[in-house]
């Protein structure tokens, strides 16, 4: 899929302008270049799979912890979900956006018509935040639609409020994914916080509470990273989600 440039179509190359003038396209127009880009890559076969296997294996941790015992099955099967399936699933579609290379190089497609490197990124990077944060409530809310039992809390309420944790946890895990796709060759540095998320995520320390899993196992009442309250812990999401995606697109200025 490298190199596929659809959604740039509606760009054309821009001609130099007499005396050295701006030869860019505007802000916005390379923001929605970026976004229209991810969105078509991420519609393709290979990160539809990715989404169907997610679902698939959230939809199994919920049916093996209802297996073991209804009473605190939901709650069992969220804390698998957010551990491993969430961030490998955004992790593989966070790839797919940026066309399994280097953010700056999943840019160029619309960047070589005129438009900023910089703004470009910074479309790509919303488009898998949000795409993201969709999913990560839909892992959420299959577990508990699986999962739920009479003993457990009210069905509505149980659906809201982990969509909404698993939102905010998506939109975290793809800023860590699109900041890290601006190191190394093709991106490879997104694997740097896929693994340390693994690794020290569920720490009590500071590592803890900078990466989503700590915060997101706060949430779902768990142990709780520096000892942060929940709502230190949604905002700590939210935030990284919207510094990181901004971070992401400043590392690919001309």
């Amino acid at each position: 899929m490298r190199g596929e440039s659809a959604p740039v179509e509606a760009a054309q190359p821009v001609s130099p302008a007499a005396g050295g003038s701006d030869r860019r396209t505007p802000a916005l127009v390379g923001v929605r270049l970026g976004m229209e880009m991810a969105l078509s890559r991420l519609r393709a076969r290979r990160p539809l799979l990715a989404l169907g296997l997610g679902v698939a294996l959230a939809a199994a941790a919920a049916v093996i912890e209802v297996a073991f015992g209804s009473s605190g099955a939901v709650d069992r099967a969220l804390l698998a979900t957010f551990r491993l399936v969430t961030p490998i699933t955004i992790f593989a579609l966070a790839a797919d956006a940026a066309d399994r290379t280097a953010l700056r190089d999943a840019a160029w497609p619309a960047a070589r018509f005129g438009a900023s490197s910089h703004h470009v990124a910074l479309g790509i990077a919303l488009a898998t935040a949000l795409t993201a944060a969709l999913v990560g409530a839909l892992l959420a809310v299959v577990v508990v639609a699986a999962a739920w039992g009479p003993g457990a809390a009210p069905f509505i309420r149980d659906m809201l409020l982990s969509g909404w944790i698993g939102a905010l946890t998506g939109a975290a895990y793809a800023g860590w994914f699109s900041l890290g796709a601006t190191f190394l060759r093709r991106g490879l540095g997104r694997f740097v916080p896929l693994a340390a998320d693994f690794l020290f995520g569920g720490s009590a320390g500071v590592v803890g509470a900078l990466m989503p899993r700590g915060n997101a196992v706060n949430l779902l009442g768990g142990p709780s990273p520096l000892g942060l309250g929940q709502p230190a812990s949604a905002g700590l999401l939210a935030l990284s989600a919207v510094l990181l995606v901004l971070a992401a697109s400043a590392r690919c200025r001309e």
